[in-house]
């Protein structure tokens, strides 16, 4: 790859390591965790007011529109 003659511009980035240098936060593993995979944790929904809600309006637009195909049908 060509690099620029441009030496008076100041480095676009700075530090001493490149983006895809870094490993980020990651745990060591080990040979069962490759083999047998990590342990999926569980989250439970804290939606379902939410849920409960989408659900009876999906009931109503359903039975609003049985009426309307019962009425003009």
């Amino acid at each position: 790859m060509k690099r620029s003659s441009h030496t008076d511009e100041p480095a676009r980035f700075s530090g001493s390591l490149r983006h895809y240098h870094r490993t980020g936060g990651q745990q060591k593993r080990s040979w069962d965790d490759w083999v047998d995979g990590v342990a999926a944790v569980e989250h439970r929904s804290k939606n379902w007011p939410k849920i409960v809600g989408i659900g009876i309006g999906i009931l109503a637009l359903g039975g609003i529109i049985a009426g309307l195909i019962v009425e003009l049908g």
